[in-house]
């Protein structure tokens, strides 16, 4: 069987680029059966997967994106023999030869359609199910990415299997003392913190930092307001992670008097991350509507407590390995952060549960379920037209 993957959203500077660099490395990981023909917008990534002898590599150049998704790929699929394509992100090609499979993420057009462009939000709302209609299997990112699509496209959405994203290899606890004392020298950071992982921007916002708009999805003002309150009753000071996260607090009308004890640093590099998840005491992670947040997973996998938003995807991901509070409500936050900066005790039993619940996310289960789903779609299309060509037979 070959198959084809839409390598298009690797161009993204978002953490969906880790999915699917740790999806595809992992499907290759067990998967020397079948070939994979790696289909790539920019040649920014490509040769990535090259290692892997079932791999070709294509390097597909079109004017725009969606020349790119609905021309330049069926094309090369037809060229290729390729029995099924599957774009990790929520497009496909309307027309094929084959069937197409796509992911699903949370319908963030519908919650939050001013932060992005209008044409933008039009065209998702009128395509995306009519995507989700040709695709012949879907792979949404968690339950709770499936339900709300359900609810807004008013699609049943059946053939369906949850591949949740999963913290990369690296993400995991630091044993070293001067690994983590060397990375706080680095960044100015304070002996003991609580963290705040966050951003202000949005994929959907072009120009961001020319247009001034900021993102408030991800909720740091409650990350900060919840400080407030508590500061004078904890030992830790808050570090906030992001880029223009400031500037944003500052937008919103926070004050230097505010800013005591609060530290911001700038977007902290992917590799860099378990560093500083080991460095902070615990992680705030207030926001209004993750879908599967992967910070809240990362966070887990490096045995770093966590308190996050009762809302969304956040239940569904950390389970019992996390504390909740209401992402409207900071003093909620406040009180859950002065029990667990004031509790060695709860410290030490929220590190052993996140990284026990952390342990339930695999690549490599994402990666058979994604993989079954793809051959069994495969397999019941070419069963389907074997039993349309003994029909034609027949009737001649």
């Amino acid at each position: 069987m070959k198959i084809a993957i839409m390598m298009r959203a690797m161009d993204q500077e978002s953490g969906f680029r880790a999915y699917i660099e740790g999806l595809i490395e992992n499907m290759l990981a067990i998967d020397t059966e079948n070939s994979y023909l790696l289909l790539y917008r920019t040649e920014k990534f490509l040769g990535r997967f090259s290692a892997h002898k079932n791999v070709k590599e294509v390097l597909l150049r079109a004017i725009h994106k969606l020349v790119w998704d609905q021309v330049a790929v069926p094309y090369m699929a037809i060229k290729e023999g390729v029995d099924i394509i599957f774009n990790p992100k929520f497009s496909v090609p309307l027309v094929s030869r084959c069937p197409v499979a796509m992911g699903i993420q949370e319908p963030d057009w519908w919650v939050f359609p001013e932060y992005y462009k209008r044409f933008d939000v039009f065209y998702i709302k009128l395509m995306l199910p009519i995507y989700c209609r040709k695709a012949s299997y879907l792979f949404p990112m968690s339950r709770f990415n499936l339900e709300e699509s359900r609810k807004y496209l008013g699609l049943p959405l059946k053939n369906a299997t949850v591949t949740y994203t999963c913290p990369g290899d690296h993400m995991k606890p630091i044993d070293n003392p001067s690994v983590i004392q060397e990375f706080k020298e680095k960044y100015c950071l304070p002996d003991r913190f609580i963290l705040g992982v966050t951003r202000v921007d949005h994929p959907g916002l072009d120009n961001f930092e020319k247009i001034g708009k900021f993102f408030p999805g991800k909720n740091p003002h409650t990350i900060l307001k919840a400080f407030i309150n508590c500061r004078n009753d904890i030992p830790h000071h808050l570090v906030l992670a992001g880029r223009r996260v400031r500037d944003y607090m500052v937008h919103l009308g926070f004050t230097d008097e505010d800013f005591i004890k609060v530290h911001f640093i700038t977007f902290v590099p992917y590799e860099e991350l378990p560093k500083l998840y080991n460095a902070a005491e615990m992680s705030i992670m207030p926001a209004y509507y993750d879908g599967c947040s992967t910070t809240l997973m990362e966070s887990m996998a490096c045995g770093c407590p966590v308190i996050a938003s009762q809302t969304g995807g956040s239940l569904e991901i950390g389970g019992q390995g996390a504390l909740y509070a209401d992402p409207f409500d900071p003093l909620d936050f406040a009180e859950k952060i002065r029990s667990v900066a004031n509790d060695n005790h709860l410290r030490s039993e929220l590190r052993r549960i996140c990284l026990q619940r952390a342990a339930d996310f695999s690549w490599q289960r994402t990666a058979k379920l994604t993989l079954d789903g793809l051959i069994q779609t495969v397999k019941k299309y070419q069963g389907a037209n074997s039993e349309k060509k003994c029909v034609e037979f027949v009737d001649t």
